[in-house]
């Protein structure tokens, strides 16, 4: 039987990146795929995380809420923004992040003290630190791509030691992602800041913290 070929609204987000961020400016850029145009990279790497958040909500998959949180000895409290885990997970592609989401906030709910805020999530499915977080984002989700054959992937190696993956949009995808519709994303993502502004807001924040707390430290952070 096969096997329906489409994009999920983050990878939609990804890459359409000049609909959902805005040009780049001197610092923090990125060059998207489908051209040699340069866009904010945190604002982009966070519209592509909050599209699969507030998608897996609208299904019903996951629970976006705040949640007070008594600091220690019961003294004063905290109010903290968690991603559940409530529903039926949709059967969306191994290797995406809108499959991955669900699990990671229903794996750290089951943990003693309830980590599953959006920002830890988010830290999470980063899987490690790196110079530039923001980018870790995007190759995550172009792994994924890859995986599906949606991507082109070839190995570089430099200096004879280091590899690195390089990833080239073929054509097929390329149309793709013009022919799906990505009203329905742009309307969900329009609506949460509308209609929902603290948990839109809240969702952003946390988004970027959890990148940010994969930043690679050096020596001289210590």
């Amino acid at each position: 039987m096969h096997t329906p070929v489409y994009l999920t609204p983050s990878e939609q987000v990804y890459l359409n990146g000049e609909k959902f961020a805005a040009k780049a400016g001197v610092f923090n850029k990125t060059r998207l795929m489908h051209s040699e145009q340069q866009v904010d990279a945190p604002q982009l790497a966070q519209a592509v995380i909050a599209a699969a958040f507030i998608i897996l909500e609208q299904q019903g998959t996951l629970r976006l809420e705040f949640r007070q949180k008594k600091g220690l000895f019961g003294l004063g409290s905290s109010n903290l923004f968690y991603a559940d885990a409530v529903g039926p997970m949709a059967a969306w592609p191994a290797g995406t992040l809108e499959a991955a989401l669900p699990a990671l906030a229903q794996g750290m709910a089951a943990t003693a003290v309830n980590q599953n805020q959006v920002y830890v999530i988010t830290y999470a499915w980063l899987e490690q630190d790196s110079g530039a977080p923001f980018e870790s984002v995007f190759a995550l989700i172009k792994r994924g791509l890859a995986a599906r054959g949606l991507l082109e992937s070839r190995v570089v190696t430099h200096l004879k030691i280091f590899k690195n993956t390089v990833y080239q949009l073929s054509e097929d995808t390329r149309q793709l992602a013009l022919s799906q519709p990505l009203q329905p994303v742009q309307q969900l993502t329009a609506w949460y800041a509308q209609a929902r502004p603290d948990v839109w807001k809240a969702l952003n924040q946390q988004i970027k913290r959890g990148i940010e707390s994969r930043q690679e430290k050096s020596d001289s952070d210590d």
